[in-house]
């Protein structure tokens, strides 16, 4: 993994235009294995791909791809403890982050990648895809950007917007798969919060919202409560300082499918 000292409103890795084989998956229904294993090697454990997807074919984990709720239990069978939500939101996901735990979530390829560059599988604005969310740009509160690793394509940390990232994101109901606790720092010097104890010393600030308030008051609402989950304008508001920014929009549902 490349290193780089976050700036100051990038809760994360700074997006960096590289592909790299090292990111890219093997096989075209392994990017959950795929995740797990560069986060297996952030936290200094190493395994190939194809030890991992042989292991997740032995424990039932993966058959043409791994379900949602199977993400994530290879870094338990390696003992890197981890949590599962759905319905999460872009507050939910940031604050995972500033504690600098590691994230998977699950996006409609489609809707990133584009036709441009691909062809689309689904067409039914369904998830088909897993990915690390590796930072969050907030120093624009008006241009919100979302870092992520993509196996899929090789990106090591790829740039988009957060309406776009959202959009992509909702397909899966919001999926989220979150370590419990921070890479060490002997792996991962920079980005490592020391404890979780000290997040306001360490992030002081998302955008304009002081790192407390969103702390306290908006990180940990119910990841469950369907309104509002993943509402793109409300995040933009709050770190812009709008305190009231809060919408109660809702949006529809659907079965996860393999990743």
């Amino acid at each position: 993994m490349i290193y780089s000292k976050p700036a100051s409103m990038i809760h994360g890795d700074a997006p960096l235009n590289i592909m790299s084989e090292d990111v890219h998956q093997i096989y075209p229904d392994t990017c959950a294995i795929k995740s797990q294993q560069l986060i297996l090697a952030d936290f200094g454990i190493h395994f190939t791909e194809d030890q991992l997807r042989n292991e997740a074919m032995a424990f039932g984990w993966y058959n043409g791809g791994t379900s949602p709720e199977d993400v994530g239990k290879l870094l338990e069978l390696h003992g890197i403890p981890i949590s599962q939500y759905e319905n999460a939101n872009i507050f939910n996901l940031v604050n995972e982050l500033a504690q600098g735990h590691k994230v998977i979530v699950g996006v409609d390829s489609g809707e990133l990648w584009g036709d441009d560059i691909f062809d689309k599988i689904f067409e039914d604005n369904a998830a088909d895809h897993a990915l690390i969310v590796s930072g969050v740009d907030t120093s624009d509160p008006n241009n919100v950007k979302v870092i992520v690793t993509d196996p899929g394509t090789g990106n090591l940390l790829k740039e988009y917007s957060m309406e776009e990232f959202v959009d992509a994101w909702e397909d899966s109901n919001c999926f989220m798969m979150t370590t419990n606790n921070p890479v060490p720092e002997i792996f991962d010097p920079f980005n490592s919060l020391p404890g979780f104890d000290m997040p306001m010393a360490n992030i002081p600030m998302i955008g304009a919202m002081p790192y407390d308030i969103f702390y306290n008051d908006l990180a940990f609402l119910n990841y469950t409560n369907p309104v509002p989950e993943c509402v793109f304008n409300d995040f933009a508001g709050f770190v812009g300082g709008d305190i009231n920014a809060f919408s109660f929009d809702t949006m529809n549902y659907f079965d996860s499918l393999m990743f």
